[in-house]
């Protein structure tokens, strides 16, 4: 093999690497955006309540029942216990997910009927005390902090789930629709105020926030696809107290209608905030305006083919 051809092999060599690379997980890259992993955090979320709305078709020729889930993991550091404190209805299932917690609970729907069911769950500490859980979402897919010395602080994360999962579960189950209304307690616990950014901790996809109190300060739409993240600018005081907390609702529907962000309801945000630092910055490469390095990548690849295919035939 003569310099000309070794020199195409090592072009096109590095061409794949570069792609693996670009796509690879322990870059821990979220689109432009490093997530630092937070050591710890005094801000904790209590309080949680969750009221669901459901509209359910039986699709089958046969009866079927659907019941109410008391334990959520998705990407948390430890399972959140739900206490089912209403549940108009619904009677206690012959099988149970979660006998600790007092049986599973759910609804029977005829052949062909359509169900509306309403249900409200709390978030409880898993020593089954029935006490409101204290509990923070941080990002575990963040890595350990290696840049110095300035470094940019992503906040609380949160975590999501599919409206429609059922269909999924149980293809005879048609779920119409969907309507969540969540609402927590922040406190920090820190001797100081402490200021920075808060997610919704728990959202659905492919839906739409309808209300938002206080006011959402932003949309975060890179978390998870067609997540619409509410999210929060917030500073608390110290010490837990009452001044200290913050209270907070929101509520999504499924499904989502509307081919923009632009139909979100009055008490919610669809625009970044308009923080000095955000028009202070407007030449700064960002995940929107920087660099596409991907297109580079396969320009590479075809310069390559094309000259080795030149040299070579």
């Amino acid at each position: 093999m003569n310099i000309n051809k070794m020199c195409i092999v090592l072009m096109v060599f590095i061409a794949v690497i570069g792609i693996i690379g670009s796509n690879s997980t322990s870059n821990a890259v979220y689109g432009a955006e490093t997530w630092v992993k937070p050591e710890n955090t005094s801000v904790y979320m209590t309080n949680f309540y969750v009221t669901i709305h459901a509209t359910i078709k039986n699709n089958e020729n046969h009866v079927q029942y659907f019941k109410i889930s008391q334990t959520y993991t998705d990407s948390l550091d430890s399972p959140i216990n739900w206490q089912i404190t209403s549940k108009p209805g619904a009677v206690k299932m012959v099988d149970s997910v979660s006998p600790e917690l007092n049986g599973d609970w759910g609804w029977k729907i005829q052949p062909g009927q359509t169900k509306t069911v309403c249900f409200t769950l709390l978030a409880v500490s898993s020593n089954n005390t029935g006490q409101a859980a204290r509990f923070n979402i941080l990002n575990k897919g963040s890595v350990a902090n290696k840049y110095w010395p300035i470094i940019p602080d992503p906040g609380l994360y949160t975590s999501w789930f599919q409206p429609n999962e059922i269909e999924i579960l149980n293809p005879s189950l048609d779920l119409k629709y969907w309507k969540g209304q969540f609402s927590f307690v922040l406190l920090n616990y820190d001797s100081h105020s402490v200021s920075g950014i808060i997610r919704a901790p728990i959202v659905p996809t492919d839906s739409k926030l309808v209300a938002s109190s206080p006011k959402a300060t932003f949309l975060d739409n890179d978390i998870v696809m067609n997540g619409k993240v509410a999210a929060w600018d917030v500073t608390l005081g110290p010490d837990g107290s009452d001044t200290g907390a913050g209270f907070y609702k929101y509520t999504y529907v499924w499904p989502y209608s509307g081919s923009s962000s632009s139909g979100i309801g009055k008490y919610s945000s669809t625009s970044i905030p308009t923080a000095n630092a955000a028009s202070d910055n407007s030449s700064a490469s960002t995940k929107n305006t920087g660099i596409p390095y991907f297109p580079f990548v396969i320009g590479g690849i075809l310069a390559a083919g094309g000259l080795a295919y030149a040299r070579l035939r």
